[in-house]
């Protein structure tokens, strides 16, 4: 029950980015239709944009700023993109998408 209360936590964070920039981060861990795994921490946005810090099982870590969404949360950097709406969301990396969904 807790990821779909940060799975909501992120929505109204993003929801909120300017009425309340002082909210404290959001977690959840993802698992994606390619097998992808990694756990997703938002930041939400100070005084400009929000981010997103992707936490792979190989220690690798990407940090991606929010970005303009007329839907969900939009987070980009370079060729990697991870769009989420509720407890779903697609990761892109380099025009390769797959779905993915916040561990319940």
């Amino acid at each position: 029950m807790r990821i779909n209360w940060v799975a909501s936590a992120v929505g109204i964070a993003v929801a909120l980015a300017s009425v309340a920039p002082a909210m404290a981060d959001a977690t959840a861990r993802y698992r994606c239709a390619d097998g992808t795994a990694f756990t997703a921490t938002f930041t939400p946005p100070a005084a400009a944009k929000g981010s997103v810090t992707l936490a792979y099982k190989t220690g690798r870590k990407l940090v991606l700023p929010q970005a303009l969404s007329a839907d969900g949360g939009r987070y980009v950097k370079d060729d990697t993109e991870f769009w989420i709406k509720g407890n779903g969301g697609t990761l892109t990396i380099a025009g390769k998408a797959t779905t993915c969904k916040a561990k319940t």
